[in-house]
């Protein structure tokens, strides 16, 4: 589990590396559901397309993670039409940068940021840029603590302990 010093307040995640204006959010309600709004994108990111909503009860998630993946058809595809475009630049340089930066978006959305939970035995994954990596590691640490405070809250026999401890130091100062 990463430790941080200071938990990000922003709710807000970039959905896309060629779109960082298009925010999804991704948050612990106060009435205990993990909250996961995501818009869609099709063609690599570059267009968005549609929302995924999704709302789990902290009760029924399990397993939260974050890692990375790497595309490799994505990157490579990516780095053939950015070489592609940079060769092209000295006929067209028009065409040439705009093949070169279409190449550097494809091949950026090959590097991705997976943040992973089960929802009654259901895996759920929601994938980001890579540049979100430290947003959705404290993000992940935020959610493992709510569960853990949401367990503690329903321990009964903890709580049963301290009550008793309670009433026994009370009785004791009698």
């Amino acid at each position: 589990m990463v430790e941080s010093i200071q938990t990000s307040t922003n709710k807000d995640f970039a959905v896309s590396l060629v779109t960082p204006w298009i925010k999804g959010n991704m948050y612990v309600s106060p009435d205990g559901f993990l909250k996961i709004k995501m818009q869609n994108t099709i063609l690599f990111g570059m267009i968005p397309a549609g929302m995924t909503k999704d709302s789990s009860p902290l009760g029924n998630v399990s397993n939260v993670s974050s890692n990375k993946e790497f595309k490799i058809g994505r990157i490579f595809l990516g780095l053939l039409i950015a070489i592609g475009g940079l060769m092209a630049l000295s006929n067209s340089p028009l065409v040439g940068i705009v093949l070169a930066l279409i190449g550097v978006g494809i091949f950026g959305s090959g590097i991705i940021t997976v943040f992973s939970y089960e929802r009654n035995g259901i895996e759920k994954q929601v994938y980001l840029p890579f540049f979100e990596a430290n947003h959705v590691a404290e993000f992940e640490e935020q959610v493992l603590t709510e569960i853990a405070k949401f367990y503690d809250d329903r321990n009964v026999r903890k709580h049963s302990q301290e009550n008793a401890q309670t009433i026994v130091d009370g009785l004791r100062d009698k």
